[in-house]
């Protein structure tokens, strides 16, 4: 999950021409012809006092702390083909004196961008020639340019076709929305036990009691869980022979996803899986191929979940990919084919990419995932989520996803504290009826994140809180 949520007044100078050279250690990227092409800051040359926001192995984060208009990033690039193509930008403004301008060799295109909030900023179309181009981006604006994430080059056919393509392969979330809300758990090799030693992480997917856990989620009103198979550490509770392919000794004799998603199907309740790449796992992150070869990285994720899509087929009913923005959408990955390795062996799996507070990154996913643990409402683009609406965003950085809102019910993701009791939840039972009832005539999912033991169990206090909850605002609208 990511931390911080940062806003700043943003001001924006694009500058695209060709002749520009500068120091790249690594092989210029080339800007396709048949997809959209990321042009990711973190990768640029970065010149002056701006700087590089470190969010640690695996992930690239934006640019910030810009200066003076000598500030700049330049990408060296090669253009597949010759062509039209459009250009936006990826960036957060309060809505002052943001601009963009783009200059193509002597031709030049000027965009506001006065919006508050992260946002894909449209600046127009350019022609460019097949070949090499130098592409720079400085502050332009009477206030320094504070955060840069991207561009993006994009043939208008291309979009169109994406597009269209996209929403053809969508699949509904309504079960989701009928169910009023989920419950999400941080259960990982990291939970630690009420009081007492940890036990090892097989041993504890071993001694899960999943008729306790499906029974104290539906005593909590839950329509469907959402269930952590990797976080910090990458861990799998259950056989995968892809998982010990790459790293012997992640994966658990047991299959405790089989046991679950039975267990709540039979009261009823749907089974989606978080899957993390698990960058912040020195051992199983290099044996990913993700510092060495980009391909055989996305390839491999394929893999692994195709390999579980197909083991539980219909039990599984959706994927909460985490590190969207960060890990995935920066490396011009084939969004296509890893939805489609998601949906294997059920067509109609939800899938969904975390993409934090940022814009949408594809066109192949369904939901907006919404992370907003404080459940703060400038965070849910509101304004295009009408009350008495279909739930799919009409408008803003989000447009034509279904909207969720992740947000966290008691004091963190999970319980990662040695012999120390779960924290008292964040709300009262009016206030949480409040946000619930506000979401639900929105068609909006609430997916609340509890802390759990490592022994599947949560606290009393917790588990009282979310019975009001669901007696205020009424039983699911239909059942699986």
């Amino acid at each position: 999950m990511s931390n911080g949520r940062d806003l700043a007044v943003l001001a924006l100078c694009v500058i695209v021409h060709a002749g520009v050279s500068h120091a790249q250690t690594l092989s210029p990227p080339t800007i396709t012809f048949q997809d959209r092409t990321v042009l990711i800051g973190a990768e640029g040359n970065i010149a002056g006092t701006a700087t590089l926001a470190d969010m640690g192995p695996g992930k690239m984060g934006w640019v910030e702390s810009w200066g003076d208009k000598a500030d700049s990033i330049t990408w060296q690039v090669n253009v597949e083909r010759s062509g039209e193509y459009k250009i936006s930008s990826i960036l957060e403004s309060s809505g002052h004196n943001c601009s963009i301008a783009i200059y193509v060799d002597t031709r030049a295109l000027h965009q506001g961008c006065s919006e508050e909030g992260w946002r894909r900023v449209e600046a127009g179309a350019v022609r460019l020639t097949a070949g090499p181009h130098s592409i720079q981006v400085n502050s332009d604006g009477s206030s320094p340019l504070i955060k840069f994430f991207s561009l993006e080059f994009e043939r208008p056919q291309a979009q169109e076709r994406l597009e269209a393509l996209g929403k053809r392969e969508r699949v509904s979330a309504n079960w989701m929305v009928d169910a009023k809300y989920g419950l999400m758990f941080h259960w990982t090799s990291q939970s630690k036990p009420r009081e007492g030693p940890q036990l090892s992480y097989c041993d504890a997917v071993g001694r899960f009691d999943v008729d306790r856990f499906a029974d104290t989620v539906s005593q909590a009103g839950a329509g469907f869980v959402v269930f952590t198979t990797s976080h910090a550490g990458f861990y799998f509770p259950g056989p995968n022979s892809v998982i010990d392919g790459i790293l012997p000794g992640r994966t658990c004799p047991r299959d405790l996803v089989g046991d679950l998603a039975d267990a709540l199907n039979r009261r009823h309740i749907r089974l989606e899986l978080y899957f993390h790449p698990g960058h912040d796992d020195a051992p199983w992150w290099q044996r990913t191929h993700f510092d060495q070869d980009k391909s055989e990285y996305f390839k491999q994720w394929r893999e692994i979940i195709r390999s579980i899509g197909e083991r539980y087929g219909k039990k599984l009913a959706g994927w909460w990919f985490d590190d969207g923005a960060f890990t995935y959408y920066p490396f011009n990955p084939d969004w296509e084919q890893m939805t489609a390795a998601a949906r294997y062996g059920n067509p109609d799996r939800v899938v969904a990419y975390n993409s934090w507070i940022l814009p949408k990154l594809s066109d192949f996913y369904d939901i907006f995932l919404g992370e907003n643990p404080s459940w703060e409402t400038k965070y849910e683009n509101l304004g295009f989520l009408p009350r008495g609406g279909s739930g799919q965003y009409v408008g803003g950085p989000q447009k034509g996803l279904q909207a969720e809102v992740t947000v966290l019910i008691d004091a963190d993701w999970g319980h990662f504290k040695n012999n120390e009791p779960i924290e008292r939840p964040r709300y009262t039972a009016d206030e949480l009826v409040s946000r619930l009832e506000d979401a639900l005539i929105r068609r909006e999912i609430p997916l609340l994140d509890v802390e759990v033991y490592q022994d599947g169990t949560i606290s009393p206090e917790t588990l009282e809180l979310l019975r009001s909850a669901r007696k205020a605002v009424g039983p699911a609208s239909s059942e699986p």
